[in-house]
């Protein structure tokens, strides 16, 4: 039996583990048992935690080594996305964000995804966040979908230079695939619905006509958030998501008008000995 087992799964398809913690455990202890769980089972959530930015800096660097950063606001450690109401933020504003790989559009390797909610009050479906198990997601793809995968490329169009200052001005291809040595999982994200005004990037099939292109998309989006392979977190204050980026693909929905949500976000590469602690 494995570690997890004894764990409540978040999804009918068995991604993720409801992990209790106790007031004596200490920080190590806590990220030793929340690491082994979020990669055996692609995300875990632990409720009821008090963590200040020193204490969940010291949590994310407990996990593994923090990635080379290369985007433009925050550290790798440390970034709060705080529902910013400047209209030229979008990953740390108040839109919504569609399902994506952290590290997708700056060709880094993002392996966990350290997630506490410091701040929230919102309304019902408001400034939450979903996880979906795209690796059973993508065993149990239609043909259709799928083939779409195996023959086309897809291109990007970054359009907040702010936060992604780093990547090519024009439309460019990244691989739909990707294989760090720990697992082969699906390398994209999805498309920002066409009402939304402020998008961070925009996505194409290369080769595809565009309507063609829009309607892959939505059709992909609505699989993989499905209720078998997506699970959609109401935060409360104190909670605590580990998310394993290679083995899921997660996005939020729009933060209400009168809402508050401030978010630490960290990001970590596993090395191989990181791995093995």
């Amino acid at each position: 039996m494995s570690a997890t087992d004894e764990y409540q799964r978040l999804t009918p398809s068995g991604m993720g583990a409801l992990v209790p913690w106790t007031s004596g455990d200490t920080v190590g202890d806590l990220a030793a048992r929340a690491k082994e769980a979020a990669l055996a089972s692609g995300c875990v959530l632990v409720r009821g935690l008090d963590l200040d930015e020193d204490a969940f800096k010291l949590l994310v660097r407990s996990l593994g080594d923090t990635v080379d950063h290369k985007f433009g606001e925050g550290q790798a450690d440390l970034l709060k996305l705080d529902a910013s109401r400047d209209k030229g933020k979008v990953v740390t504003g108040r839109g919504p964000l569609p399902l994506h790989t952290d590290g997708l559009l700056v060709g880094e390797q993002v392996d966990l995804i350290v997630l506490y909610a410091a701040e929230f009050s919102d309304a019902p479906g408001s400034g939450e966040t979903y996880v979906s198990d795209q690796l059973t997601a993508w065993r149990e793809m239609p043909e259709h979908l799928r083939r779409v995968l195996d023959a086309h490329e897809f291109e990007y169009l970054v359009k907040e230079r702010g936060y992604f200052p780093t990547v090519p001005d024009d439309w460019y291809t990244i691989p739909t695939t990707r294989d760090y040595g720990r697992v082969k999982s699906l390398n994209l994200t999805t498309a920002f619905p066409r009402d939304v005004d402020q998008r961070s990037w925009e996505i194409r099939v290369k080769g595809m006509d565009p309507a063609g292109s829009d309607r892959f998309f939505a059709e992909l989006d609505a699989f993989l958030r499905s209720e078998r392979y997506a699970y959609t977190h109401r935060w409360q204050v104190g909670d605590l998501l580990i998310i394993d980026n290679q083995r899921t693909l997660h996005g939020r929905t729009a933060i209400g008008e009168g809402g508050t949500r401030v978010l630490f976000r960290g990001q970590l590469t596993l090395s191989e000995a990181a791995l093995s602690r």
